[in-house]
């Protein structure tokens, strides 16, 4: 890449803050370079590009820099102008220009991705294999969709996913739903701070219950107490996916859920030591319960065989293998 810039002092009305063609940054906290700048001023100069019939400078690198300018009253900026330097290799000058420095988020890792895509022709094939390791991402075409998607998101949910909020395959997911659906599903997994396994179990369901009943998950979710159930004040955070979680899995799963309830509630009534796991079968599909229980001596082992004795001619036993 041949750069021939000319350093000079630009004003700020010479630049089209609004050109956003370049510009990766997504969120920029600006607190400490705002003071920074105004007290110093801009100490390392931002790139511009002249864009043939346009008045105006293009942004190539430096808007957090131009913001701060903007915010705290500065006029000029010391710049490198570039006056043939193609569209292709302003964005590299960027992406480079930001990676000696930082890391990317998510959505910015995203905006790269999606504009060497949509306005340079690379195809996933390529993006995976040549821009996704220089992102740190894994360098496979499904990651290359997914961070190009969620460059698309409406707000707030790319911000969600920047805050840690919201993992990004939930994000993606919940992108897909419109209106009152999209806001529940967004209310509900950002108020739950779920990790991605836990957000996929909960999607799962959702999707799952949605499509056998024919119903919205705005109204599914208001049906069964979710939304309850996060406004509540006296649950924590924990406590409140514990809920959500039953709720939904009943919900998915009404029989299996019911006999699950049914195999407590007998299994309290046969009491048996704690030291003693009677375990049913996966689903109640099978035919045998299995019991298993560690002892250290003949004595110990003799008053569990005591106790299994007794709860053989308990009438909780019937209610047990009754679900089988």
């Amino acid at each position: 890449m041949a750069l021939r810039p000319v350093f000079r002092t630009v004003a700020l009305s010479e630049i089209d803050l609004d050109d956003h063609a370049f510009v990766v940054t997504y969120r920029p906290p600006l607190q400490e370079l705002e003071r920074s700048v105004a007290r110093a001023g801009v100490l390392t100069p931002v790139h511009l590009r002249a864009f043939p019939g346009k008045a105006q400078l293009q942004v190539v690198c430096g808007y957090k820099r131009l913001l701060a300018c903007q915010q705290t009253g500065r006029q000029q900026v010391p710049a490198l102008v570039h006056q043939a330097l193609s569209e292709e290799e302003a964005l590299w000058l960027a992406v480079h220009d930001n990676l000696g420095t930082r890391a990317f988020n998510a959505v910015e890792k995203g905006r790269i991705l999606r504009r060497l895509r949509d306005a340079f022709g690379y195809s996933p094939g390529r993006l995976a294999e040549e821009v996704c390791p220089l992102l740190t991402l894994p360098p496979r075409r499904d990651t290359v969709e997914a961070y190009c998607t969620l460059a698309a998101l409406e707000e707030p949910l790319p911000a969600a996913v920047v805050e840690g909020a919201l993992p990004l395959e939930a994000a993606l997911w919940i992108g897909r739903h419109q209106g009152a659906d999209r806001e529940a599903l967004l209310a509900l997994f950002t108020g739950l701070k779920l990790s991605s396994s836990r957000a996929r179990e909960l999607a799962t369901f959702i999707d799952e219950i949605c499509r056998r009943e024919r119903c919205s998950a705005a109204a599914l979710l208001q049906r069964l107490g979710v939304t309850a159930v996060l406004a509540e004040a006296g649950l924590d955070g924990p406590q409140k996916l514990e809920r959500v979680r039953r709720l939904l899995y009943e919900a998915r799963y009404p029989q299996l859920s019911a006999h699950e309830q049914r195999f407590r509630e007998a299994l309290r009534r046969l009491r048996l030591p704690p030291q003693v796991s009677l375990r049913p079968p996966p689903y109640f599909e099978g035919q045998q319960y299995q019991v298993s229980f560690p002892f250290g001596t003949r004595q110990e082992l003799a008053r569990i065989a005591e106790r299994l004795q007794a709860a053989a001619a308990d009438a909780a036993l019937d209610e047990l293998l009754a679900l089988l």
